[in-house]
């Protein structure tokens, strides 16, 4: 079969290898070691707070609002306290926080439960994960910010009242361009 009739499109495997080469490459370590840590703590935790079969799910509870936690703590430091670096966000923030929380456990969770008749548990549960999870990634940013100096020449985005605009992260792209 001639090059050309392949179902394998060679000029986008050279730019995943140009892309994951070097620096993109370590990145990606990053990424994996951190998600591999992050799992792992979730699977700890999980089985440390088993739950009844359609009782509160309290294990994946605790790793989103924890996970929200630490992504609002890490986030704020990388982005506005710390010097740039190239390796702490995707190992922290995309890899651990990716690892140890779980979006499709949570929905899982849910829908068993309302199946299983368990409606107010399955209503209270996304009610009480949304909240806390807000709650929590707004502690984790007021935590980063109290006694950590800002970074030299950075001022966080601030409301025509002066309180604190908290920005969503940056696009993936975005942190690459940027070493941080």
């Amino acid at each position: 079969m001639p090059a050309s009739d392949s179902p394998i499109d060679h000029r986008r495997h050279r730019q995943l290898g140009r892309a994951l080469a070097g620096e993109g490459r370590r990145r990606v370590v990053a990424i994996g070691v951190g998600g591999a840590l992050g799992t792992l703590a979730r699977y700890g935790t999980e089985r440390v707070l088993a739950t009844a079969s359609h009782g509160f799910p309290w294990g994946t509870f605790a790793v989103n609002v924890t996970g929200s936690l630490v992504l609002g703590a890490v986030l704020t430091l990388v982005l506005e306290r710390w010097p740039p670096t190239r390796y702490v966000r995707p190992f922290a923030a995309i890899g651990f926080c990716g690892g140890f929380t779980t979006f499709s456990t949570f929905v899982v969770e849910v829908d068993r439960r309302a199946w299983a008749g368990h409606v107010g548990v399955a209503a209270g549960y996304v009610v009480a994960s949304l909240a806390a999870g807000l709650v929590a990634v707004t502690a984790g940013v007021a935590l980063a910010r109290v006694g950590v100096p800002r970074r030299r020449g950075h001022a966080p985005a601030t409301s025509g009242a002066g309180a604190p605009v908290h920005r969503a992260a940056e696009p993936l792209g975005t942190a690459e361009r940027t070493n941080r």
